[in-house]
């Protein structure tokens, strides 16, 4: 493991040098992030897109990297310090509950408002749905009795 430097482990609550691995978090946010725009890369067809392939994979990049973020910078250090038992579990609790707010206002389109970056995450959302729309159009036909109509 490496050594942190000594400026930030003075300022860190106790037991959180242990188990901070800075390497480990980024390399999970960059994972998460490129598993995003690999994914939209190659699920995301044009059928699915209405504006150009670069806005969408930007915005799958941009949305990856936030939850990338979140998962590599809050939720491996809380793992880490519930692991150790350096944190008590019932204030891990509420970390857990905090976290699970973050990603459900996450989830709900928060992102969609930037600025900058929001038109690309609303491609990115927009292209996902209309996949997991004809995904879902065609598991119905295959449960849907040969006979109906619909």
């Amino acid at each position: 493991m490496q050594e942190l430097p000594a400026e930030l482990t003075a300022v860190m609550p106790e037991g959180m040098a242990e188990n901070f691995y800075f390497y480990v978090e980024v390399a999970a946010a960059v994972v998460i992030a490129l598993g995003f725009l690999i994914s939209a890369m190659v699920n995301l067809r044009a059928r699915h897109r209405d504006v150009g392939a670069w806005h969408v994979w930007l915005g799958a990049l941009v949305y990856g990297a936030v939850f990338g973020c979140l998962v590599g910078f809050v939720v491996m250090p809380l793992r880490f310090l519930l692991t150790d038992g350096s944190v008590p579990p019932e204030q891990a609790g509420y970390a857990g509950l905090g976290l699970f707010a973050v990603l459900l206002v996450l989830r709900r389109g928060v992102l969609s408002r930037l600025p900058l970056l929001g038109p690309q995450i609303k491609a990115y959302r927009r292209a996902a749905l209309r996949r997991a729309i004809e995904q879902a159009e065609e598991q119905i036909a295959k449960l849907s009795p040969k006979g109906d109509a619909a």
